[in-house]
């Protein structure tokens, strides 16, 4: 398990005096409400309400105007708190020149560099769901989001990963970050945004997540236990809503000893990729069979969501016993 970085409050406030003096020295990139970015079509910064009864909290890390942006647009959209990665010694321009041996070539080549973060959130309970920004630099996420999967708990927590370029793709990135966070915490496939999004591109997607209050969504009941499912967006699982809005039930089959495997009754649109699958797992293989794993295997599927409010053991219990129901419906 674990455990968070606690400043005392003196030194909390040591930390924000030094970086607010750093920021104070440092060329500004951007005035507090306008945008400017070479990779996306965003030119203000929305003002956003806090909401107490969040659930969804967005932590971004940007050296420029992109990431900023897209976070500050995902978190108006969802009503989401936001968080930013201030690291305590920030990057200048000089620090951000590719190729010349600068801080961002050293600490990305470097496995063990981990940029220290200035101030951190107290506690991350109330929110259910994470959503994590940042930048690529050389093929990966900077340095600092090492730091900060290593000293915050994600566990039992949506992950929702999205990064900006502007020419790489987002590689094994997310990967790398997941690799730092226990298996509870259920990771969605990492967003590279796109260049040339628009707000309304970034709201599109930031909806698409079923993350906010009050979004209709699909609800799962296997048996008679309700239980929570973030989806992907794609068209498989957009088809398979239009099913479940008269209510769908699978009678299932276990299988192989990791798996309960059903038929769907008609072929949906797929995009099977190899996977290698983990606990909560839901997928779609050969177009019309609807799998939810309790353990893992590695296949061709489509992935269709994730079952993120039981453990792997709850899972196994729920799974492993004998054959199941699974019942879709439309909240």
């Amino acid at each position: 398990m674990k455990t968070w970085k606690r400043f005392t409050r003196t030194g909390q406030i040591i930390a924000f005096i030094i970086v607010l003096i750093l920021c104070a020295a440092a060329p500004q990139a951007f005035a507090e409400d306008a945008v400017s970015s070479a990779t996306v079509k965003i030119t203000s910064l929305p003002g956003l309400q806090p909401d107490p009864d969040t659930k969804v909290l967005v932590m971004y890390f940007s050296t420029d105007d992109t990431v900023k942006a897209v976070a500050y647009t995902v978190a108006d959209e969802l009503n989401a708190d936001i968080f930013e990665i201030v690291p305590e010694i920030p990057y200048m321009a000089a620090d951000l020149e590719y190729y010349t041996n600068c801080r961002a070539d050293r600490e990305q080549k470097d496995a063990s560099a981990r940029p220290a973060i200035a101030l951190w959130p107290e506690s991350l309970d109330r929110y259910d769901s994470v959503i994590i920004g940042y930048p690529i630099w050389h093929g990966q996420a900077p340095k600092i989001l090492y730091t900060l999967l290593e000293g915050i708990d994600v566990s039992g927590k949506t992950i929702v990963p999205f990064c900006t370029s502007a020419s790489s793709s987002a590689g094994s990135s997310a990967k790398n970050l997941q690799a730092l966070t226990d298996d509870t915490a259920a990771w969605l496939d990492v967003k590279r945004v796109d260049n040339g999004s628009t707000a309304e591109d970034i709201r599109a997607w930031a909806v698409s997540l079923g993350l906010s209050e009050g979004k209709t969504d699909m609800l799962m009941m296997i048996n008679d236990a309700p239980v929570t499912v973030v989806w992907e967006n794609n068209d498989s699982v957009a088809a398979l809503r239009e099913l479940a809005a008269d209510s769908l039930t699978i009678q299932m089959s276990m299988y192989g000893g990791f798996e309960q495997v059903g038929p769907i009754g008609q072929r949906l649109p797929k995009a099977d990729k190899q996977t290698t699958t983990s606990p909560g797992d839901i997928v779609l293989y050969s177009g019309n069979q609807l799998v939810v794993f309790y353990g893992s295997n590695s296949w061709a599927y489509t992935r269709l969501g994730k079952i993120t409010d039981q453990t792997p053991e709850q899972l196994e219990a729920l799974l492993g016993s004998g054959n199941v129901t699974i019942t879709l419906t439309i909240d």
